[in-house]
């Protein structure tokens, strides 16, 4: 889940060293010695988070060391629900599934349950972000295009572990339409309720494929990049089982919003080739997706004014994007009959 601007959560409240030295005791129980180098926040928009370098010996003298993240899941918002508290435990078991299967996840060291949030010990992929700010936006996205379709056609043809269905929702256009019509009524917006029955009118004429396991946020900005490759993907707690074009949707609508629809439907080309699907009927998760931003950004608004809006961040961004997302939604639903 992403808007466009800078990062401005940190650390509520910094962890000690002796917080971060219990934790790695408790994640690395072979080592008799554990040293915690550097500290320093990460900005996020829903999260805590801190990067810090941990080393660690073994009683026969190893020396290990590591960059580690700890992550203290505080946002319950996603797409499809807004009091969504299985994040951390979606999250790691992905992650530790898909890092053994060699895909570009952080490994999991460490997973506890806090009174402030679940608390994560994450490697530290390498890589950098997407270069945002240094020149147009559709010029850093090109020489990734080709990897990031052809990674998620990987990811949708693994067969996710019995523990991992377990963990993730399953999800289909009829359901999370009427997820949005009940989040549209409870907000009162009747534009907004007229523009999810119009999509609701078709869903059913749309044949559905899979399920199979779906990121849930699939953009560049979730990519660590390195050398026009894509060495990392992180933000899984999104995750879903569900029709592969809920992630389709989503990277290629990112695209067109960065201004490189030529780049989108590269995307799109090379990702139908690799992965042997054929998608039918009209593009109606493409119009879901920004329904999905817009419909969210109203509800916290509506949170805003009843005095329980939540103090992460990306609830301030996405209310500050209403009109961008209503815009978005309204240019998406212009392909309905096309």
């Amino acid at each position: 889940m992403t808007t466009q601007g800078d990062d401005t959560m940190y650390l509520s409240h910094n962890p000690t060293q002796d917080r971060l030295m219990a934790l790695c005791r408790r994640a690395f129980p072979d080592c008799v010695q554990h040293m915690i180098g550097e500290t320093y926040p990460i900005a996020s928009r829903q999260h805590e988070m801190i990067a810090f370098k941990w080393g660690g010996r073994t009683p026969d003298g190893r020396l290990h060391h590591a960059p580690l993240i700890m992550r203290r899941y505080i946002s319950t918002l996603s797409w499809w629900r807004p009091d969504d508290r299985g994040k951390a435990q979606r999250e790691t078991t992905i992650c530790r599934w898909l890092h053994d299967e060699g895909f570009p996840v952080p490994q999991v060291y460490l997973r506890e349950f806090g009174p402030r949030g679940d608390v994560v010990l994450f490697s530290w992929l390498p890589g950098q972000a997407l270069p945002v700010g240094e020149r147009p936006l559709r010029e850093a996205v090109e020489p990734y295009i080709d990897a990031f379709a052809l990674l998620l056609a990987d990811l949708h043809r693994l067969e996710p572990p019995r523990d991992v269905q377990r963990v993730v929702p399953r999800v289909s256009l009829p359901g999370a339409l009427a997820n949005l019509a009940a989040l549209a009524a409870s907000i009162g917006t009747a534009e907004l309720s007229q523009a999810v029955e119009m999509v609701m009118e078709r869903a059913y004429d749309v044949p559905e494929v899979g399920p199979v396991l779906i990121h849930g946020d699939y953009h560049l900005l979730n990519a660590r990049l390195q050398d026009g490759e894509i060495v990392g993907l992180v933000d899984w707690e999104y995750s879903a089982l569900g029709d592969p074009r809920w992630d389709v949707a989503n990277a290629y609508m990112q695209l067109v919003d960065f201004g490189a629809a030529d780049a989108a439907d590269r995307f799109l080309s090379i990702y139908l080739d690799a992965s042997g699907w054929e998608f039918e009927g009209e593009p109606l998760y493409n119009i879901v997706v920004p329904l999905q931003q817009w419909a969210l950004s109203e509800w916290l608004i509506q949170q805003q004014a009843a005095g329980e809006m939540p103090e992460f961040s990306l609830a301030q961004d996405l209310i500050a994007l209403r009109d961008a997302y209503h815009h978005r939604a309204e240019m998406a639903l212009q392909w309905l009959g096309r």
